[in-house]
């Protein structure tokens, strides 16, 4: 796995054409898991996290069908 493949939030929703809500949906239906398709690759001390994605997992998991998930 490169280090290419971690995207920021917002070259996630553009490459996908979902918005950032939709993101943070998914993450909290827990369709996108944490060290999955997701990270925080913020400081322990940081106010606020700063969120790594998977691209080719995350596409890979908003097309399964729900059925299958």
């Amino acid at each position: 796995m490169s280090k290419s493949d971690w995207v920021t939030t917002s070259v996630l929703c553009a490459a996908l054409g979902i918005s950032t809500k939709h993101v943070w949906k998914l993450r909290d239906e827990g369709l996108l898991k944490q060290g999955q398709h997701w990270r925080n690759i913020a400081r322990p001390q940081a106010a606020r996290p700063t969120y790594r994605w998977h691209l080719k997992r995350c596409e890979k998991a908003i097309e399964t069908p729900q059925e299958l998930r």
